[in-house]
């Protein structure tokens, strides 16, 4: 079993880096999370996710992304319970179509991790359907693999109410407690690492850099700069 992380915070290493000026603080026991509801549905086979985490409670789990329509039909990314391992999921009618939870665990609160996930369910190999990086690099060991049927549609991208920090499963919400920034999500595009972030020549550490290309039609980039307030019109919009 192996661990991911660094103590270096991600903002502050490399000369010219780009600058990362805020981060969104979720603590679990405030209840605190985003809510987006789009009103069309979009690509539902091909999407990318990037951002920076730093947890800040371990052993329990915490919820980065999800949407719950119902016990049997759900989306998730988050850390569980017990082992620490990050964890993807998309069930539909009762059935896991995506669950993968990886081998390393992460463990180091005083890290920053860059996850990517990139789907694209059109591809004709299993494992080129779903794609999980860290810090740079893919990862492809897993103790749970169930990778997507070719052209799956996911429950991404529905006109289902979408949540960054919690799992919408009344008394058992599952908030995420940590930190969030630089969080994108790309609709129509699997994209790779090197997107959202690039090593630095002189320390070797993955540091960010600024996304340029296209958001698609319900993509969206959250860097939490506007800091005048706490409603959906400063932190998340």
């Amino acid at each position: 079993m192996s661990s991911f992380g660094s103590p270096s915070p991600f903002f502050l290493a490399g000369k010219k880096a780009y600058a990362v000026d805020r981060s969104l603080r979720f603590n679990d026991g405030d209840g605190a999370y985003l809510q987006r509801t789009v009103s069309s549905s979009s690509n539902r086979k091909t999407f990318t996710f990037s951002f920076w985490v730093k947890r800040a409670n371990l052993g329990i789990t915490t919820t980065i992304f999800a949407i719950r329509i119902d016990a049997a039909n759900q989306f998730s990314i988050r850390f569980i319970s017990g082992s620490d391992k990050l964890q993807i999921t998309d069930i539909q009618s009762s059935t896991a179509h995506i669950n993968l939870d990886t081998d390393a665990v992460f463990r180091d609160v005083s890290a920053w991790y860059h996850i990517v996930i990139a789907v694209d369910t059109t591809q004709s190999t299993n494992t080129d359907r779903f794609k999980l990086y860290v810090n740079g690099s893919q990862v492809t060991s897993f103790s749970t693999s169930t990778y997507p049927s070719q052209n799956h549609d996911t429950i991404v991208n529905t006109t289902n109410a979408h949540y960054i920090g919690e799992r919408p499963l009344p008394g058992n919400e599952q908030f995420f407690d940590g930190y969030l920034a630089e969080f994108n999500f790309i609709d129509g595009s699997a994209l790779t690492p090197s997107s959202f972030g690039e090593t630095n020549a002189e320390t070797g550490q993955w540091n960010p850099k600024k996304y340029v290309g296209s958001y698609g039609t319900n993509g969206f980039y959250l860097n939490f700069s506007d800091n005048s307030g706490t409603t959906a019109t400063t932190l998340g919009k």
